[in-house]
Formats: C-alpha cells, sequence, structure tokens
C-alpha cells in the first residue's frame, strides 16, 4: 500500500520571475530557506542562509516518489495551490 495512496495531489500554480506560469502537481512541497547555520558575526549570532536555496515538488508516480520540479527560491516569485480554484478569505468559495 503506497503512503501516498489516499491523499490527493495539489495543483500549484508557479509564477517565474521572468512572468512564465506553469502548473505542477505535487503531494509535498519543500523548502530549505529556512535552514540556519552559525554566521561568521563575531557573536556566534545565527542568520538566515537563504542562498542558492531551493524549492522541490514532489509527488508519487505509479508508487514511486518521484521530484517534479527543483528550482532556485530566487527564480521563483509567487506559488499558489489552486486545486480548488479562487478561495476566498474566511472560507467562502
Amino acid at each position: 500500500m503506497s503512503h501516498y495512496e489516499n491523499v490527493p495531489v495539489q495543483v500549484y500554480e508557479v509564477t517565474w520571475q521572468s512572468g512564465h506560469v506553469e502548473t505542477v502537481i505535487a503531494h509535498q512541497v519543500s523548502h530549505d530557506s529556512l535552514r540556519t547555520r552559525v554566521a561568521a558575526l563575531g557573536d556566534g549570532a545565527f542568520a538566515a542562509d537563504s542562498e542558492g536555496a531551493r524549492i522541490k515538488f514532489h509527488a508519487e508516480v505509479d508508487g514511486r516518489w518521484t521530484l517534479q520540479l527543483s528550482a532556485h527560491e530566487a527564480d521563483i516569485r509567487t506559488i499558489r495551490n489552486v486545486t480548488r480554484g479562487e478561495q476566498a478569505p474566511g472560507g467562502a468559495a
């Protein structure tokens, strides 16, 4: 039995910095822009390490976990979940 067998895929609209819009179907979206490292600031403070951060879309296809898209975070303008179409705030459709 597949882990994602009963989990519906989500449909995402990705708008690139260039203005190009594409659709990605995935079970999971992950990003590594929130990872932290000790910065060389002299006082050991933590700082975000988002340079080169990637956003990854994965889906289970034919029983296999598959990378659908991997892109530099800086190349993406917006990501919207459009699975259920446009959603109004407060739950009204």
